[in-house]
């Protein structure tokens, strides 16, 4: 409760910007000696500071959950023994588990979801993995609809949700945590046809609606294998960081990457070919023999030239805050006040010396 005569609409403006000069001088008198005031300004801050992160992420992709909901955390060993098992290559599940251990695809704790499928890529079967797909989309590739190639599918759901009709922690964000193989999908009797190791069964039935909802909570993430053929087909699946937007420190950083990416090429370029040389191309469009149109300094070069690696700097910076990490720049965060480290407005305690952050460290 905020002890001070200012109201919270006011306080509400103050945050907004909105308030009066006269209202702003007010309300920044007042905080000095009233806690309540201090309390509620740094609450709203973080809370205004969690949805931005969520907005501008365009959603997380759980790339680094762990499949393990299963009484070894071994969810994703069993299943992909079950597709190993369907392509002929019998392999015990003992066997898999020391690989999957010793190349680190699988950690104490289950598997981290981008593991998922190591062991087919190793037994030499076609792994895609895919995220952002829907109940159409794998009705057609398990089925070979659409002139789409024919693969067995892992989907990562959450358990809880898919058994028991509810997650089992209802303060938890999405918790993607086992992994099942996809048999069949029938859309008129509404239902899914699973193997699913936490139950023991070789296969068993859900409503499509359940799966979904489970599903979902990967952002219904596949891994589709299939073996491979001499008519290789390739249908690239990256993931959609349209929705990803990027601060403006984070656009300046962009032209810093695609910069370096083209002096790193310049100078690999340089160091196999000692004596190539610049120079543009001939009438017909093409290199000229012992040059190379592309050596010129960053910033020499035309922007069509520079856009393949603004693109590629682009993608890689919102990929990697679709997929959960954050990219700072420290010197623009707070410090604490005792020890002056970096601080975030998340923080309740300093990292560094443990400090309880209030007010101070924070205005």
């Amino acid at each position: 409760m905020i002890r001070n005569h200012i109201s919270r609409e006011r306080l509400d403006l103050f945050l907004d910007g909105k308030a009066s000069a006269v209202e702003t001088l007010e309300i920044l008198e007042a905080m000095v000696f009233d806690p309540s005031i201090q309390e509620y300004i740094i609450s709203s801050r973080r809370m205004n500071h969690t949805i931005e992160l969520k907005r501008d992420y365009g959603g997380f992709i759980p790339i680094t959950q762990l499949a393990a909901d299963d009484g070894n955390n071994l969810c994703d060993i069993q299943c992909e023994r079950y597709l190993l098992a369907k392509y002929g290559r019998e392999i015990t599940e003992e066997m898999l588990t020391t690989k999957a251990q010793n190349n680190y695809w699988l950690r104490e704790m289950g598997t981290p979801l981008y593991n998922v499928g190591k062991l087919l890529e190793d037994s030499k079967l076609v792994v895609i993995r895919k995220y952002d797909s829907d109940i159409d989309q794998l009705k057609r590739v398990l089925e070979g609809l659409n002139d789409e190639l024919v693969h067995d599918a892992i989907a990562i759901v959450n358990n809880s949700i898919l058994v028991n009709g509810e997650p089992e922690d209802y303060f938890a964000d999405e918790n993607p945590n086992h992994a099942v193989v996809v048999l069949s999908i029938d859309k008129e009797k509404g239902v899914v046809e699973l193997y699913n190791p936490s139950t023991g069964n070789e296969k068993d039935v859900y409503s499509i609606e359940l799966f979904t909802r489970a599903w979902a909570e990967s952002k219904n993430y596949l891994v589709l294998v299939r073996e491979r053929k001499e008519e290789y087909e390739y249908s690239p699946n990256p993931i959609d960081v349209s929705n990803v937007s990027l601060s403006p420190d984070l656009e300046e950083l962009i032209d810093t990457i695609a910069e370096n990416a083209h002096n790193v090429w310049a100078e690999e370029k340089i160091r196999k070919e000692p004596d190539i040389r610049y120079a543009p191309k001939d009438e017909n469009g093409n290199e000229v023999p012992g040059h190379n149109h592309y050596l010129l300094p960053y910033a020499e070069l035309p922007q069509e030239d520079r856009q393949p690696d603004i693109d590629m700097a682009t993608t890689t910076i919102k990929l990697l805050k679709r997929i959960g990490y954050r990219i700072i720049n420290v010197n623009n965060l707070h410090r604490c006040s005792e020890c002056g480290e970096p601080i975030e407005m998340h923080n309740l305690y300093c990292s560094h010396c443990g400090k309880k952050l209030t007010w101070e460290d924070f205005k």
